[in-house]
């Protein structure tokens, strides 16, 4: 189980990936089995553009691709993507977030009475936030909030693939170490903002 905090948005499942391995060896891996699937989808000069090539790899690593993903969203977010910028290609992340009308300051909640989003009752998440849905009840208005946060990763160091691999268990390091990067960058830097918009430290903005 992951231990979500306010500020924790993403984490790698690596352990579950290991426990999902057909052969149960030690370098055998779910995620790895994504990635030589998806080998089409990497193109010859992203293989050794860490910024692209993140990309891809964490497209793969996230659902819906994989699903559990390689990569946990926390559940009461809606999805983190990693993009490159039409303008300049610079690397951004975007977090999505449901936003419930109680994280607003009292000034500007809906002006009339209006539903709002539901926790999720089929949702498994005992591990932390629970996921966030649609109003069941669709005979009265709802008011559905949402948030796109996105930020440009100016100041992360990616890290940098090999480009050729020989053997696949070279590929799937490289991905994962990738990964692992990104997690912890996107915790560190939207993670803070993120908490100041939703949760136990919403409205504090």
């Amino acid at each position: 189980m992951t231990a979500w905090s306010s500020t924790a948005l993403v984490a790698v499942a690596d352990d579950y990936d290991r426990e999902m391995g057909d052969s149960n060896a030690p370098l055998d891996s779910r995620f790895g089995r994504y990635l030589a699937q998806r080998m089409d989808y990497l193109w010859g000069e992203d293989r050794t553009d860490p910024a692209a090539f993140l990309i891809w790899a964490w497209a793969v690593a996230a659902p819906p691709v994989m699903s559990p993903g390689y990569i946990r969203i926390r559940p009461d977010l809606g999805a983190v993507r990693l993009t490159q910028s039409q303008e300049d290609g610079r690397l951004l992340v975007i977090v999505e977030t449901p936003v419930q009308h109680g994280q607003l300051a009292p000034g500007v909640r809906p002006p009339y009475t209006v539903r709002d989003w539901e926790t999720d009752r089929y949702a498994y998440s005992s591990d932390g936030p629970s996921a966030l849905q649609d109003p069941q009840d669709e005979s009265r208005p709802a008011l559905l909030l949402s948030a796109t946060l996105r930020l440009p990763a100016d100041d992360w160091t990616l890290h940098q693939p090999a480009g050729e691999w020989p053997v696949e268990e070279l590929l799937i390091d490289d991905a994962k170490q990738a990964v692992a990067v990104a997690v912890a960058a996107i915790n560190r830097t939207a993670g803070p903002m993120v908490a100041k918009l939703v949760g136990s430290e919403g409205g504090h903005w």
